[in-house]
């Protein structure tokens, strides 16, 4: 009788079942489209993940380093002058442009807020004594921002009266008794109040010439020059030649060195 083993057919790990390989143990078969599941379940999670990952790029990332505000130690160090009374009104505009040019320096942002704050710490004496009434007007939960500290600041230490008072002192400017380069120092600080009266040079050298006294006008008016500084220091020059004249004619000539020093006579 030939070798048969019963109960044990090909595909049955348990070795049990019948010839036709049936089994009340055997796992049951997967669901169908089981691998369609799985990657449809994957596809999602991707999904998921990606759209988290672009919202904290949006916002920043909790990974990305947000700069911090600029605080007041900061601002000092880019060196902001400070500010007291002065009695000349573009001093104060002069100011309030370099602080204002400083903040540009700042490698963080500053609030608006912060840059009022940070530049009435550079005032001074009667200059800071002005802001703390101004501030002690307003409700006291008000915050100045920049605009409102920079229309403040001009309202009160650059007036229109006074800006058209250097205006008529500059148009009403004559040399008299002055040397020229007194003259000259008093023309070109009243200048910066001229606005359209000394806007070019060719305004500028008009005004000087008619402001010169008799002497230097009969000398100048014959001679052409390109430029407002060529025009002062040719009259600088007559000055001294006219300085010559008086002396020579007085014989004291020899008894002013600086004279004989600078237009070269032994």
């Amino acid at each position: 009788m030939p070798f048969q083993m019963v109960g044990v057919t090909r595909g049955n790990p348990e070795g049990f079942g019948d010839a036709n390989g049936s089994s009340s143990q055997r796992p049951p078969p997967p669901p169908p489209n089981f691998a369609e599941y799985l990657a449809a379940q994957t596809e999602l999670l991707r999904q998921l993940v990606q759209g988290q990952q672009q919202q904290q790029q949006q916002r920043g990332g909790p990974n990305v380093h947000q700069p911090q505000a600029v605080g007041y130690p900061e601002f000092l160090a880019t060196q902001p002058p400070l500010f007291n009374k002065t009695e000349e009104p573009l001093d104060a505009d002069a100011w309030i442009r370099t602080i204002e040019s400083k903040f540009s320096l700042l490698l963080a942002p500053c609030s608006e807020q912060n840059k009022a704050r940070f530049a009435a710490q550079q005032l001074r004496g009667s200059a800071r004594l002005w802001w703390d009434n101004y501030l002690g007007m307003l409700p006291a939960d008000h915050v100045a921002t920049w605009d409102e500290f920079k229309a403040a600041f001009k309202g009160h230490h650059i007036p229109e009266g006074l800006m058209d008072r250097k205006l008529n002192e500059f148009l009403a400017l004559t040399q008299g008794t002055r040397t020229v380069l007194q003259y000259a120092q008093a023309f070109n600080n009243l200048c910066q109040y001229a606005g359209y009266h000394a806007d070019t040079d060719v305004k500028k050298r008009d005004r000087f010439r008619r402001g010169l006294n008799t002497k230097l006008k009969e000398r100048l008016n014959p001679i052409r020059v390109d430029t407002y500084n060529e025009l002062v220091n040719l009259a600088l020059t007559q000055e001294d030649c006219i300085m010559v004249t008086v002396l020579r004619k007085r014989g004291k000539c020899q008894l002013d060195p600086r004279v004989r020093s600078h237009r070269g006579i032994a």
